[in-house]
């Protein structure tokens, strides 16, 4: 560059001298001086002149390329720059998309712990509900407890106060047995033999028959093929069992029906021997068992006809007279039971030997439909009649009572 400007320079200075003597012989020799040194300095300078134009083109190329050779080396760096900063790019956006995946699956894993919470908050509220009610349930059992508890300490004050009365009627036996055991054996055999003459043992066939006692009027009772003395019948409701002491004691009904045979009666034919007791039933549904018992006896009326013995039990039935052992006849007049605040009689709706209260009871009220409401009073009941578990809602349609001496 530098070089070009120099010979520039030098044909310019040449240029200019050759125009100062030009000048000076202007007036002689002006054509001709100027025609000889046009042709002559172009002849001269012509070559020099091509040359630099040459040279300055050359020069000119020159530069350019160095100049586009360095951008192109420039513009390489630039994208081995960039190539190199790509990689990390590359790589982070790699980790980018690994933790755009990553966050993905956390956000499926955060929805499915909100469902999970939900449905943990949904199951507390329910656990919640259930211990609300449990506490209530908590709550009215305290206050079961708490009447029972009252209930109990009455009981424990009637059994105090009913000691003494005990305590008495234990004297009032012993005097009894006293005047037994005074009985001679003559007495006794002939008690015995009176029992025989009016036992079915020694009646005809199955029908009604007259009796004779000891002591007591003339009575009729019934007697079934197999000899049995029929105490206790009941098949239709045609008869109101629902009586006082007196009429228990006495009997009543019709023979040939429905009929209560008589405590006293019943008393007296235990007394001196052994009696089995057969007891019949029928439900709604025709179904037919029976009950057996090997030693039965029933007291005397200042033992309030109590139920002293009923023995082995035998049947398709179920059990539901041996729980009565020991229990006092009772009646809607004559309160001998065990419940403190009221009479089994009467919520029974006939006379039993109940205790506190009844596993059975066949002089209830009588029901044609075979069951009972709730609200109604209790009916014809053996306990253990369906598959030996409580049923107090059924009514039996049928029951008979037979006793005879064991042979």
């Amino acid at each position: 560059m530098k070089f070009s400007t120099f010979l520039v320079i030098i044909l310019w200075m040449f240029l200019q001298g050759k125009s100062s003597l030009a000048s000076e012989y202007k007036m002689e020799q002006e054509v001709t001086i100027l025609e000889q040194c046009h042709g002559y300095c172009f002849s001269v300078l012509q070559p020099f002149l091509d040359h630099l134009l040459q040279f300055k083109e050359a020069n000119y190329e020159m530069n350019l390329q160095s100049q586009l050779l360095k951008s192109m080396t420039e513009i390489k760096n630039n994208v081995e720059q960039m190539k190199v900063m790509a990689e990390p790019t590359k790589d982070l956006r790699e980790q980018i998309k690994g933790k755009d995946e990553q966050i993905k699956v956390k956000e499926e894993q955060l929805n499915g712990k909100d469902k999970q919470i939900k449905v943990k908050d949904e199951q507390i509220r329910d656990k919640d509900e259930q211990i609300k009610d449990l506490r209530e349930q908590i709550n009215i059992k305290d206050k079961q407890i708490n009447l029972k508890d009252e209930h109990i300490k009455d009981l424990r004050e009637q059994i105090n106060n009913k000691d003494k009365p005990i305590n008495l009627k234990d004297e009032q036996i012993k005097d009894n047995e006293e005047q037994i055991n005074g009985k001679s054996t003559e007495q006794i055999n002939y008690l015995i033999d009176d029992v025989k003459i009016i036992s079915c043992l020694n009646s005809g066939p199955d029908g009604i028959f007259q009796m004779t006692f000891k002591g007591m009027e003339p009575f009729q009772s019934r007697c079934d093929l197999s000899r049995w003395t029929v105490i206790q019948r009941r098949i239709n409701g045609s008869v109101n069992f629902n009586r006082k002491w007196k009429a228990y004691k006495d009997g009543f009904g019709d023979i040939r029906g429905e009929f209560f045979l008589g405590l006293e009666k019943i008393h007296l034919m235990t007394l001196t021997q052994p009696h089995e007791l057969y007891i019949r039933l029928r439900d709604v549904n025709g179904t037919t068992k029976y009950a057996r018992y090997d030693d039965f006896k029933v007291g005397s009326e200042n033992e309030a006809y109590k139920l002293k013995s009923v023995g082995k039990f035998s049947g398709t039935t179920g059990d539901s007279l041996t729980y009565h052992l020991d229990g006092k006849f009772s009646t809607l007049d004559r309160d001998n039971d065990h419940a403190s605040k009221f009479n089994c009689a009467e919520s029974h709706g006939g006379g039993w030997w109940f205790k506190n209260c009844a596993h059975s009871s066949l002089n209830g009220i009588y029901y044609d439909g075979g069951k009972r409401t709730a609200s109604r009073r209790f009916g014809l009941e053996w306990g253990y009649w369906r598959n030996y578990t409580s049923d107090y809602n059924n009514s039996l349609l049928f029951s008979e009572m037979m006793i005879r001496p064991k042979p």
